[in-house]
Order: structure tokens, then C-alpha cells, then sequence
């Protein structure tokens, strides 16, 4: 069976050991770029283990193109990280500001005046503590010694590109894959033009790599799709089978993938190198934190869906009513909207606030009864808002697409308050 089938199979403690000790160590692109996340300690210890297997490390073109790409933008984001932090304290002391001078007007021992010195003093220390280490963050958008190191570590050790028409013979048979949820690469599908096609590019490379030496894999990735790994209840097995069997099936070498924590832990039991545990735990931490991340955006988008499909409904429902024109025109521009501000939002409000009326007769308001109940259910996951607040490291949209989040939230709450007020207030004047 395991020769048959050696994809669906782990390593054995003496596959792995072998594997260590002659493989071929591949770096992805967000590995490099996540270098530039980690505390200087922390990027010291892995580039130290990287230092010690250079004369087998290799980075094939595409992840090298795509660190260079995407290099500016993650150095800037960490720069971002301070402005962020300061808004935050400032709507902290807003906030805190307003809620002591409600609260402690209704009470005769809580001094507000006293309570909101101490928190301007606390404000201020943060202030001037987060003043001085934006200063002393290095300036890598002037100088990146990051890369230095990097391109000093990778000398002749990046892989050629392409041509033109090899890459669009490869696109032609990312389509073909693609149907076929062949890995990698089929969960980038929804990217723009030949985005989509960077990890098969990646993989190919990876391939033709493994057939000019002959020497196996260890691919070192960050990437956390399903088009990589093989999960079962939420638990990471490995890499997908498929992927083990193909570059077996062309190159006759194994294959493995690490995401970057694990390959550290296994660097010490395999390389007999030492490295800090406190180095892994925080490469631990922000791989969940992107997890956690991740785990939102899917969030998010499933309620966008189900947003979608209740205003679908409500179209159905109102195309048997003689709405007004400009409700009707209204609710179009919702449907064939994939943006839901609170202005529109209130739309379906104003819905729920007809059919409490008496204007309409007993069909017809049951009908409208019916948009109410639906607008009121549009809900958001409950964890969806605490997520969005703690992903620092967004995707570039997703602090727009948060502060919609937020809004369809806020906005869904006030609506369906109303909703209730409404009703109630139609029972007693029948």
C-alpha cells in the first residue's frame, strides 16, 4: 500500500533523518518577507539556521520575484503599526473620557476629574514610549540590511525564469488543473489574470529543480491554503498526497513541506542546531494570528453570501407588492450591489417600518412583515468584529472591508431594535 500509494503515508523517523541530511532546502517567498515581521532576535536565530544548510538552500524565480514585488509594502506596514497603536490610544481615552462622565455623573465616590488625570498620565508615557521606538525602527525603505543579508545568503542560489512562452503553455494548463483541483494553485483562482497562476509556476519550477539534481525536497512555505496541505478537523497531516505523488512520479525524489515554526523545532532535532524557544513561539504566534485572520475573511465572506441571498429573497418578495418607485429603485440598487453601507442598510429598516403600518392591506402587509423579519436577521459571525480588530497584518483591503463589517454590524442592531419597537407599537394601536 505505501508504495502504491506513498503520498497518504508520513515519513518514518529514518525517512526523515535521511531526508535532512540530502535534500534540497526551497524558501518561498513569504518566508523571506516574513523576516521583516519578526523581532530582530528572531529574524537573527532563523537566518542562523538558514546559514548553516546555504550550500543547499535554493529559492526558485517566482518566489524571488515575488519577495522583491511585495518587499516595499511589507516593510511599510510595520511602519503603519504606529500610527495604528497611537489612533488607538487616542480613541481609548475618548472613549474612556465619555464613558467616566456618564457613568460617574450617577455616582457620589467616583471622581471622574481624578480617574481622568491618571489616564492622561498613563496616555502620555505610551505616547512617549511608542515616539521613541517608531525612532529607532530601522529605516529599511532607505537601507535594508535585511536584504543585504539575504542576497549575500542566496547568492547564486536563485532559480531561472520562464520564457514567455513556456509561462503561457503553463497558464493554459493552470485552466486545465484548475477544473480539476489539481495542486497547487486552484484556491488562487478568483485572483486577477496570471496572479492566479504563481504557485503552479512555483511548483513547476520546484519540479524541474528536483530533476536536475536529483535530490529531494524540504519546501519551507507559509502558505496556509488547502491546495498545499491535507487537514482533518482542524489538523494540520501534511502535505497534500497529490503533490508527494506528482513530483514523484517526474523526478523520483520525496517530498516534504514545513511551514517555518516546525522546520525550526525540527532544525534542532535534525540539524543539531540550537535555536531559542522564545524565537519559535513567536513565529508560532504570528502564524496563528494570520490563521485567525484568514479565519475571519472566510467568516466574512460566508455572511456577505448569506447578506446576498436574504436580499435576493426580499427582491421576490417585493415583486408582488406596488412599491413606490423610488423603494422599488432602491432595492434594485441593493440587490445588484456587493456593498452594503448603512445607508442602504436603513433601506430594509424603512421596510420593516412599513409593514408595522396600516396602509397596506392584510397581504401585503404580511408580505412586508416577512422583508422586516429578514432585514432583522441579516447577522455578522459574533467573533467576526473582535477578529478584524486584532488583524494587524491585513491583506491592502482589509481595513476598508472591517469598517464595513462594522457598519453592517452597527447598523443590523439598530434595525432590528426598531423592528421590535415598531411591532409593538402597531399591536397597540390595533
Amino acid at each position: 500500500m505505501r508504495k502504491i500509494f506513498p503520498g497518504y503515508y508520513r515519513p518514518t523517523e529514518k525517512d526523515f533523518s535521511n531526508l535532512w541530511n540530502s535534500c534540497i532546502f526551497v524558501l518561498d517567498a513569504n518566508v523571506l518577507l516574513n523576516l521583516y515581521r519578526y523581532s530582530q532576535e528572531t529574524s537573527k536565530e532563523l537566518i542562523q539556521i538558514l546559514k548553516q544548510i546555504s550550500d543547499r538552500l535554493w529559492v526558485p524565480h517566482q518566489a524571488a520575484l515575488e519577495y522583491q514585488k511585495n518587499r516595499l509594502e511589507t516593510i511599510a506596514k510595520q511602519l503603519d503599526e504606529y500610527d495604528k497603536i497611537q489612533d488607538l490610544v487616542k480613541k481609548s481615552k475618548e472613549d474612556l473620557k465619555d464613558g467616566l462622565n456618564s457613568l460617574g455623573k450617577r455616582h457620589p465616590y467616583i471622581k471622574v476629574d481624578s480617574l481622568m488625570e491618571i489616564m492622561q498620565k498613563a496616555c502620555k508615557e505610551i505616547e512617549k514610549n511608542l515616539k521613541k521606538l517608531k525612532q529607532k525602527h530601522p529605516d529599511l525603505l532607505q537601507h535594508d540590511n535585511l536584504r543585504d543579508t539575504l542576497d549575500n545568503l542566496l547568492k547564486d542560489k536563485i532559480g531561472f525564469p520562464y520564457s514567455q512562452e513556456e509561462l503561457k503553455d503553463i497558464y493554459n494548463l493552470g485552466k486545465k488543473r484548475y477544473e480539476q483541483e489539481i495542486p497547487p494553485g486552484y484556491k488562487d483562482e478568483k485572483k486577477e489574470g496570471i496572479r492566479k497562476y504563481g504557485d503552479l509556476v512555483l511548483w513547476l519550477q520546484i519540479i524541474d529543480r528536483a530533476k536536475e539534481t536529483n535530490k529531494s525536497i524540504i519546501l519551507v512555505t507559509d502558505d496556509r491554503k488547502e491546495d498545499w496541505w491535507t487537514r482533518h478537523r482542524g489538523k494540520t497531516i501534511g502535505p497534500k498526497p497529490e503533490l508527494v505523488d506528482e513530483i514523484l512520479s517526474k523526478a523520483n525524489v520525496p517530498f516534504y513541506l514545513y511551514q517555518t515554526d516546525p522546520f525550526m523545532e525540527n532544525a534542532q532535532k535534525f540539524l543539531k542546531k540550537q535555536v531559542k524557544k522564545k524565537a519559535i513561539d513567536e513565529v508560532r504566534g504570528i502564524r496563528k494570528h494570520d490563521e485567525e485572520r484568514e479565519r475571519f475573511m472566510i467568516d466574512a465572506t460566508m455572511a456577505s453570501v448569506n447578506l446576498t441571498d436574504s436580499l435576493s429573497a426580499m427582491g421576490n418578495l417585493a415583486s408582488s407588492l406596488k412599491l413606490p418607485d423610488n423603494a422599488w429603485n432602491a432595492l434594485e440598487n441593493i440587490r445588484s450591489s456587493s456593498i452594503y453601507p448603512n445607508d442602504k442598510l436603513s433601506i430594509l429598516s424603512a421596510m420593516g417600518n412599513l409593514a408595522s403600518s396600516s396602509i397596506y392591506p392584510n397581504d401585503k402587509l404580511s408580505i412586508l412583515s416577512a422583508m422586516g423579519n429578514l432585514a432583522s436577521s441579516i447577522k455578522l459571525p459574533d467573533n467576526a468584529l473582535n477578529v478584524a480588530q486584532a488583524a494587524e497584518y491585513s491583506l491592502p483591503d482589509l481595513d476598508k472591508y472591517t469598517e464595513k463589517v462594522k457598519n453592517s454590524r452597527l447598523s443590523v442592531n439598530i434595525e432590528s431594535k426598531e423592528n421590535n419597537k415598531n411591532e409593538k407599537d402597531s399591536q397597540k394601536e390595533k
